[in-house]
């Protein structure tokens, strides 16, 4: 098991409240729970852009953005 830390955020009544409700409807059980899969997200979606940003420096005849989006897609998706 790794190391886990605590985080610990602060928001304003009613928007935890807005937030508790909208757990439910998504699925999630928990706020912790919809927090780690935020992170993961937000994350991914960090890595992904990276990667994006070494594939624009490349010049490579015959493909195109759409065509290196998906393949970085793909491969995230069999890293999961």
């Amino acid at each position: 098991m790794m190391a886990e830390t605590q985080v610990i955020f602060r928001l304003d009544k009613k928007i935890l409240k807005e937030l508790d409700e909208s757990l439910k409807l998504s699925g999630f059980k928990t706020r912790n729970e919809w927090f780690r899969a935020t992170i993961r997200d937000f994350m991914a979606d960090i890595e992904r852009k990276r990667v994006l940003q070494k594939l624009k420096k490349l010049e490579i005849k015959g493909f195109e953005d759409g065509d290196f989006a998906e393949m970085v897609d793909k491969w995230r998706t069999k890293e999961e």
